[in-house]
C-alpha cells in the first residue's frame, strides 16, 4: 500500500489533543465508559453491517439508557451487542441512531476509524444530536486523512447548529481540517465569525497559526501578541512569546513594538498571580525602559521576586526608593519575609515604616493587617488587636477592616470585657452582611443569657436560629433558645441592619417550551448516558434563559455522572446561601444533589467498625474531597479523606494492613483508615469541634490552641481558632454532618433513585 494512503493516527496534540478532552468533558460518560471498558473481545470485530443481530426488537429510552449504563458500569459483551442490534435496525428510528452515537465514538476512541464512521453515519439520522454525531465524524474522518469532508462536516456544524455547546472543539477541528487541507480561509472566517474568539487564548493560537499559513504575518502577530498580553497564564502564552521571537527574526518583516504600558500590565499580572521567576523576567526586560515611579515599583518587585525564590532581603533593604508607596511596598515585603522569619522586631519595624511613609497606602494597610494575623496566630490576642483596630480606625472601607474589628470584637469577648456586646452590636451595624454575621448574634445572645436578660437572649438567638437556620452557629442558637424555654423577648435596633434572604428561585414550574431545547437535548443525551454532556447542555440552557430549573437538573446530572463537586457547585449558583435558608424552605432534589452520599455502605461499614458517627464522616468527606476517590491537595493528600502518607502508613499499621500509597485512591481502603484515624482523634481530644479542627491542622496544633486556655464552651474555642482555613473548616463539616442525619438518618437505606422536580 502506498504510504500516503496509510490512515496515521493523529497524536495528542492540537485538535486532537482537544478532541480528547472534549471526549472526557463532552463525551462524557460514554467517554469513561469507553476508556475502561477494554472490550478488545468485541471492539474489533466485523464492521457493524455485517455484525449478526442479537435480536429484532426495539428498546425504549429508559431501556437504552440503562444498556448504556450498565456497558459503562459493568463491562458488559451483552449490552454492547445489544447496543449493536439496536444501531444496526432501521425500525429502531432515533433510538437507533443514539446507539449507533454511543457506539462510534467508542471505535473512534479505539482506533477502529473505519468502524466508527459507519457508527456516525448512522447516527446523523438523529436531528436532536446531530451536531454531536457531525462533531465525531469530523474527527473520525480527520483521523482517516479525509480532511476535505472532515472541512465540510465541521463548517456545516457552524452553520446549521451556531449555538452548539461544542462550538469552542469545533473550532479546533476546524483548523486543523483546514491547516491539513491546506485551506486557512475557510478556518479563519469561522473564527473571525465566532465572537468568542478575542476571549479564548487557544483559539487566538489557532487564528494566529491560520493567519501564518494564510501568509498574513502581521495578523499572527496580531493574534500571539493579544495571547501572550492578554492571557500570560495561559498555556498558550509561552508559545505565543516563542512564535513572536520567530517572526521577529522574519527577514523583510516590520513588527511594530509591543506598548510599554501593556508589557508592563503583563508584569503585573505575572507577579499578582505569584509566578515569581515569569515575573521577575517580566520585570526585567522592561527594567531599562522604565523610568520614576514605574522603575522602582519594577526593581523592588524583581528583588522581592528573588526573596520568594529563596535570596535574602539585604539587597531589597538597601535599595534607595524615592516614592513613597513603592517604599511601603519594600516595607510590606520586609515584613512578609520577616514574619515568615519570625522575626518580631524586625517585622514590626517594617510596619511601622510602612505606616509611617505612606499612611493612606495599601500597603501600609495591608501591613497592619499581616502583623495583626502574625500575634492572632500566637493567640497573642492583646497584640493582634491593637493592629487589628488601627486597620478598622485607619482603613474603614477596606476589604480586611470586617474581619480585624471582628477580632477586636471576640478579644473582648474572650476577655469578659464589659464593652464586649457593645462592640459586636457595633459590628453588627457596620458590617450587617458579614460572615461573622451568625457568630455575633450567638455571642450577642450568649452575654445577654449571662447577664441575666433571657428576654434579649432569646431575641438574638431566635434571630440566628430563623436567618441562618443550617449553620453551625444557627444551630447553636437553636439549642439554646429551646433550653431558655419560651417567654418574652427584646427588640435590638442592631438587628434591623441585617438584610433579608432574597426571594428563592421558583423550582416548581417546567421550563417553558420556547427554551425547552436545551432540556430535550439533555434527556436525549441521557438515554445513552451521555451525563456530563447532558448537564453542560442544561448549564447552557441557564446561561441563555436564566431558568433556574435547568440548573437544578444540571446538578443532577452532574451527580449521576458522579461528579458530586461539580454538583455542589451548581446548586450554590441556584442558592448561594443555601444554608442560611429552612430545611423545609428548599425543595429535597436541591439538599439531595447538594448533598449526596456516594459510597455510603462503605461509610456506614467503617463508621461502625470504628465507633465514629458516619455522618460525620460524609460531612468530613464532603468538604475534603467531594467525593472524589482521586482528589490529592497540593499538599499530597489523597482520596476521599485526603490522607497524607505518613499518616496513612501508620495507620496502616495500627490496623494491621499492608500500605500503599497507589491504594489510597480506594474508597474503601482510605474510609477505612481514615475513620479510623478520627476515632484516634476522638479518643485523644474531648469535643466534635476539637477532633475535626485536629483532622484539619493537626493534633500538635490543636494541643497548642486549647493549652492553658479557659474556653467555657466548644464554640468558644471554634471562634478562637487563629487559622481562618481551619476555623470555617470546623463549622463547614460540622454543618454538614447535621444535615446529613436529616437527609439520610442512622438506619436510612443507600438512595438508587434521583428525586427531579416535576420529572
Amino acid at each position: 500500500m502506498p504510504s500516503e494512503n496509510i490512515p496515521i493516527r493523529r497524536p495528542l496534540c492540537g485538535t486532537r489533543k482537544f478532541a480528547m478532552r472534549f471526549a472526557g468533558r463532552f463525551g462524557c460518560t460514554v467517554g469513561a465508559m469507553i476508556i475502561c471498558l477494554s472490550p478488545s473481545a468485541f471492539a474489533k470485530n466485523l464492521p457493524p453491517t455485517t455484525r449478526k443481530p442479537v435480536s429484532h426488537s426495539s428498546v425504549s429510552a429508559k431501556q437504552l439508557e440503562t444498556l448504556a449504563q450498565t456497558l459503562r458500569e459493568h463491562n458488559s459483551h451483552w449490552a454492547y451487542a445489544r447496543l449493536s442490534d439496536t444501531a444496526q435496525q432501521k425500525s429502531a428510528g432515533v433510538m437507533g441512531a443514539r446507539a449507533a452515537l454511543a457506539l462510534g465514538y467508542f471505535d473512534y476512541d479505539q482506533g477502529n476509524y473505519s468502524q466508527a464512521e459507519r457508527w456516525l453515519n448512522r447516527a446523523k439520522d438523529d436531528t436532536l444530536l446531530g451536531d454531536y454525531a457531525l462533531y465525531w465524524k469530523a474527527e473520525t474522518d480527520l483521523a482517516l486523512n479525509h480532511n476535505a469532508d472532515a472541512l465540510a462536516e465541521l463548517e456545516q456544524i457552524r452553520s446549521e447548529y451556531p449555538n452548539s455547546i461544542m462550538t469552542d472543539q469545533v473550532l479546533h477541528a476546524l483548523a486543523a481540517a483546514a491547516l491539513a487541507a491546506n485551506q486557512p480561509a475557510d478556518a479563519l472566517a469561522a473564527l473571525d465569525a465566532y465572537p468568542q474568539t478575542r476571549n479564548v487564548a487557544a483559539l487566538l493560537f489557532l487564528r494566529g497559526e491560520l493567519n501564518e499559513q494564510a501568509s498574513k504575518p502581521l495578523d499572527a502577530v496580531a493574534d500571539y501578541q493579544t495571547v501572550y498580553l492578554r492571557f500570560p497564564l495561559s498555556e498558550q502564552a509561552t508559545e505565543a512569546a516563542t512564535k513572536l521571537n520567530f517572526l521577529r527574526s522574519s527577514p523583510g518583516l516590520q513588527i511594530p513594538p509591543v506598548p510599554l504600558d501593556r508589557r508592563l500590565e503583563r508584569a503585573a499580572v505575572l507577579f499578582n498571580a505569584k509566578s515569581w521567576g515569569d515575573a521577575r523576567n517580566a520585570y526585567s526586560e522592561i527594567l531599562p525602559e522604565l523610568s520614576g515611579e514605574d522603575q522602582q515599583r519594577a526593581e523592588v518587585r524583581i528583588l522581592e521576586c528573588g526573596v520568594h525564590l529563596g535570596a535574602g532581603p539585604s539587597d531589597l533593604t538597601a535599595l534607595k526608593i524615592d516614592d513613597a508607596d513603592v517604599d511601603a511596598e519594600r516595607d510590606f515585603a520586609l515584613a512578609d519575609y520577616y514574619r515568615d522569619q519570625q522575626n518580631d522586631a524586625q517585622m514590626t519595624a517594617a510596619v511601622e515604616a510602612a505606616v509611617v511613609r505612606a499612611p493612606k497606602s495599601t500597603w501600609a494597610e495591608s501591613a497592619l493587617f499581616l502583623a495583626g494575623n502574625y500575634y492572632w496566630v500566637q493567640l497573642q490576642r492583646d497584640q493582634a488587636s491593637s493592629y487589628y483596630a488601627r486597620v478598622g480606625q485607619l482603613f474603614p472601607d477596606s476589604a480586611d477592616a470586617d474581619a480585624a474589628m471582628w477580632r477586636v470584637a471576640w478579644t473582648a469577648v474572650m476577655k469578659r470585657d464589659p464593652e464586649a456586646a457593645k462592640m459586636l452590636e457595633d459590628h453588627l451595624r457596620r458590617f450587617p452582611t458579614s460572615v461573622f454575621t451568625p457568630d455575633t448574634l450567638y455571642w450577642l445572645g450568649r452575654l445577654a443569657e449571662g447577664s441575666g436578660v433571657p428576654q434579649l437572649a432569646r431575641t438574638y438567638y431566635a434571630e440566628v436560629a430563623n436567618r441562618f437556620p443550617q449553620t453551625y452557629f444557627g444551630s447553636l442558637g437553636s439549642t439554646r433558645l429551646r433550653a431558655l424555654g419560651p417567654g418574652p423577648k427584646e427588640e435590638s435596633p442592631a438587628l434591623t441592619a441585617i438584610p433579608p434572604l432574597p426571594a428563592a428561585p421558583d423550582l416548581s414550574d417546567p421550563v417553558s417550551p420556547t427554551h425547552a431545547d436545551h432540556q430535550d437535548r439533555a434527556d436525549a443525551l441521557r438515554s445513552i448516558a451521555f451525563d456530563e454532556s447532558a448537564e453542560l447542555e442544561l448549564r447552557a440552557g441557564y446561561a441563555a434563559t436564566g431558568e433556574p430549573r435547568l440548573l437544578l437538573e444540571a446538578a443532577q446530572e452532574a451527580v449521576a455522572a458522579q461528579r458530586y463537586g461539580a454538583g455542589i457547585v451548581i446548586i450554590r449558583q441556584i442558592y448561594p446561601q443555601l444554608e442560611s435558608r429552612p430545611f423545609v424552605g428548599v425543595p429535597l432534589p436541591v439538599w439531595q444533589a447538594a448533598y449526596a452520599l456516594p459510597f455510603e455502605d462503605l461509610i456506614r461499614r467503617w463508621s461502625a467498625h470504628s465507633g465514629v458517627d458516619p455522618m460525620l464522616v460524609a460531612g468530613l468527606i464532603h468538604q475534603e474531597s467531594a467525593f472524589d476517590p482521586k482528589a490529592r491537595s497540593g499538599s499530597d493528600a489523597i482520596g476521599l479523606m485526603q490522607l497524607i502518607a505518613p499518616t496513612a502508613r501508620r495507620l496502616a499499621r495500627q490496623v494491621r494492613i499492608r500500605y500503599s500509597t497507589a491504594r489510597l485512591t480506594e474508597p474503601d481502603y482510605n474510609i477505612r483508615l481514615g475513620t479510623t484515624y478520627l476515632q484516634a482523634l476522638r479518643e485523644q481530644f474531648g469535643t466534635m469541634e476539637e477532633v475535626v479542627a485536629a483532622y484539619n491542622a493537626g493534633e500538635d496544633r490543636v494541643v497548642a490552641w486549647t493549652a492553658g486556655q479557659d474556653y467555657r464552651e466548644p464554640a468558644e474555642f471554634v471562634d478562637s481558632i487563629p487559622f481562618t482555613q481551619t476555623r470555617d473548616y470546623v463549622e463547614i463539616v460540622l454543618r454538614n454532618a447535621a444535615l446529613y442525619r436529616r437527609l439520610y438518618g442512622a438506619k436510612n437505606e443507600p438512595r438508587t433513585t434521583r428525586a427531579r422536580i416535576g420529572r
